[in-house]
Formats: structure tokens, sequence, C-alpha cells
């Protein structure tokens, strides 16, 4: 059974509710550990430039960090609206998704729920996920997004 690596940010919405994004990765060494934060707090800055919510918690293997608990100031900031993020393994080619909540739809392509995978905000993102994001299934095996897309609560 493969050991499993990952960590999760916590997106605050203008009415104060909280929804939680994760994402797998590889172990951590000590010679890995310097880069690994480097790379986790360049995903956490482009996550945070990709949504209109605040990014108010951090977690990573038995690191849990309040970074913030003062709501957004956006009244668009709601964890019911989501990006749904698409990537796949490079090696086993499966599929997976993740959603992430309170997305800032400045950045789909007008007329679409499509998200403008060529804007510079979003391809920070998806540089820095794919930097430090594994495949679910293997903490070695990197990943590529194929795409982002907006959803929403099914009630």
């Amino acid at each position: 059974m493969a050991s499993k690596h990952y960590g999760t940010f916590s997106i605050l919405d203008y009415s104060e509710e909280t929804s939680s994004w994760s994402f797998n990765f590889g172990a951590i060494t000590a010679v890995s550990l310097p880069g690994f934060l480097t790379d986790f707090g360049n995903l956490r800055t482009s996550l945070g430039n990709l949504i209109t919510g605040t990014v108010k918690k951090e977690q990573w293997v038995g690191d849990s960090t309040v970074l913030s608990n003062v709501p957004p100031v956006d009244s668009n900031a709601q964890v019911e609206l989501k990006f749904l993020l698409s990537y796949e393994a490079d090696t086993t080619k499966k599929v997976f998704h993740s959603e992430i909540p309170t997305p800032d739809t400045a950045f789909l392509i007008p007329g679409t729920d499509e998200v403008d995978l060529t804007n510079v905000a979003v391809a920070d993102f998806v540089t820095d996920f794919e930097t430090i994001a594994r495949s679910p299934d293997s903490d070695i095996e990197t990943v590529t997004v194929l795409g982002m897309h907006l959803v929403g609560r099914n009630n």
C-alpha cells in the first residue's frame, strides 16, 4: 500500500463558510523539505490569486497553520461555487478531479464555464500545482492539469 502525503487549504467565503481543497504530493525528506516548503508557498500564493475567497488555513502531513480568520470582502466569494480541476497521472494516465472553492469567475473564458488556462494567474497556479502535486494513487507519480471549469452545488 502506497504511503499518502497530502496538503489541504481551507478557504473562507463571504458568508464566513469554509470549504477545503486537498491534493497529494510525494514524500518529504530532510533534503527535500526546503524545496517542498517553497513549492507549497508558491501553490498557496497562486491559489489565492485564482479565487475570490480567503485562504484561511493550510495543512500538510502533521502541520496545521491558521493563516487568516478574516472573511473576504468580495460578496461573490461563496463556497457553493467551485473550480473543478481535472488532472491526470503522467504514467498511468488515470484522471482525477478536485474542487477549489470560491473561484474568481473573471478567469472564465467569456460565454463559457471553462477557465482560461493561458491567463497568467491561472498558468502560475497550474505550474505550481504540477510542481508539487502527485497522483492520489502514488506519491512519486507526477501529474498534468487537463483543465478547469466552473461548477456549483447540486441541491
